[in-house]
């Protein structure tokens, strides 16, 4: 009677544990976003002034354009901050050297905001590797459990393993849950760094004339 009633027990736990179907559990693929995968941006998207060659392409020689750059792309700053910026910016300069050094400034802010995305594509493309292989675990642990289901009268050693796996079941699907409900947010981070590159454009090409 006693290994029954831990039998009944074990069960009801069981079928919660396998009540999401398995389905939910498939492999993804490798892009798990609903956002078109653009794995790199072309300034031209959103640059219509001077060349980004030169001078211009080498603005880590201008520490005025990498410091300013780096301010820029925090995106806890908000637009009329980095309008603020971009104008002060602007101000410090004069004649030609506004136009190189503005010019400049959206190469920098360019090519950190492309490094900072291609990092954070690279990091879902893990993410969702892992997220196949817990998936694959999870179906394996599951075909475990229900193995151990078919049998009705398991011994005390039979219930000790199947509580085992069964917590094994919860444990894996708790933590692929727990992913896959993340995924939306960062899915959304490569699109927000696009965001402030448009943005840092406008703000420059709204001042690069004085």
């Amino acid at each position: 009677m006693k290994i029954r009633g831990k039998y009944l027990v074990l069960s009801v736990l069981a079928v919660s544990a396998l009540s999401v179907p398995a389905q939910a559990y498939e492999p993804k693929k490798d892009w798990p976003c609903i956002q078109v995968k653009v794995p790199e941006l072309s300034p031209a998207m959103m640059w219509a002034g001077p060349e980004l060659t030169g001078s211009a392409a080498e603005w880590r020689k201008s520490p005025k354009a990498g410091s300013t750059a780096r301010k820029l792309i925090i995106r806890r700053y908000s637009e009329e901050q980095v309008a603020e910026f971009v104008a002060t910016f602007a101000t410090q300069l004069g004649g030609a050297e506004r136009q190189v050094e503005m010019t400049r400034l959206f190469a920098a802010s360019f090519d950190l905001v492309a490094a900072e995305r291609r990092d954070i594509i690279a990091g879902i493309e893990r993410f969702t590797k892992r997220q196949r292989e817990l998936a694959d675990k999870v179906r394996k642990t599951r075909a475990e459990l229900e193995a151990s289901l078919k049998n009705q009268d398991p011994s005390e050693q039979q219930l000790a393993e199947r509580r085992e796996i069964e917590e094994r079941l919860n444990w894996q699907t708790r933590i692929f849950d727990d992913r896959e409900k993340s995924t939306r947010f960062v899915c959304e981070v490569p699109t927000l760094l696009e965001k402030r590159l448009f943005l840092i454009a406008r703000e420059i090409a709204n001042n690069i004339d004085g």
